[in-house]
């Protein structure tokens, strides 16, 4: 129980602050844990350890939608496959310094920013199917909406805060610097 713990209290602290978060999106658009913990787990911790940034998204996204009466859909699948980036960005990462690790981890923001702006593109009918739709997606998005540029601050201001955080309670647990059952070892040096 005394390591299960930790697991419990940051998926119910991340699913707390994901549904606080829409309220400061006036603030910091895009200010969101979940992609600097998908990019943490990978990159410094045991892949069988991916379910915790997962169950934490599937509760904050259910709930955020449920309470803001939002229906799901393909959307959903636009966020996932932003996710797997960040985790795949993360993966590439093993075995770094922590420094190295926080410039990674904003790098998978970028990885996470483009991949769900492009979703954005693909699924929207108000951009236009072209390059320059696309760099629209990419920077202003769309008119009478906070602009995109904007989703992209939150994500980096956020890996810039929690990366650091969570590789701090990883070795605060003793996660870092252990062998992992894939026989990887995470470097928590800075």
């Amino acid at each position: 129980m005394k390591q299960i713990f930790p697991a419990i209290l940051l998926i119910a602290l991340l699913v707390l602050f994901s549904w606080a978060a829409p309220r400061l999106e006036g603030l910091l658009p895009g200010f969101s844990p979940l992609p600097p913990l998908f990019f943490c787990v990978a990159a410094s911790m045991a892949s069988r350890w991916i379910w915790l940034p997962a169950v934490a998204w599937t509760f904050s996204y259910f709930l955020i939608n449920y309470t803001q009466g939002y229906e799901l859909g393909l959307h959903a699948l636009v966020i996932i496959a932003s996710l797997v980036v960040t985790f795949w960005i993360g993966a590439l990462f093993r075995n770094k310094s922590m420094l190295h690790l926080t410039g990674g981890a904003l790098l998978a923001a970028l990885g996470f920013y483009v991949v769900a702006n492009t979703g954005s593109w693909l699924l929207s009918q108000q951009y236009a199917k072209t390059w320059q739709g696309w760099m629209q997606s990419q920077t202003i998005g769309l008119p009478g909406y906070v602009p995109a540029w904007m989703f992209l601050k939150g994500q980096l201001v956020a890996s810039g805060l929690f990366t650091p955080l969570f590789l701090l309670g990883q070795r605060r647990f003793g996660v870092i610097g252990r062998k992992s059952p894939e026989g990887a070892t995470a470097n928590g040096s800075w």
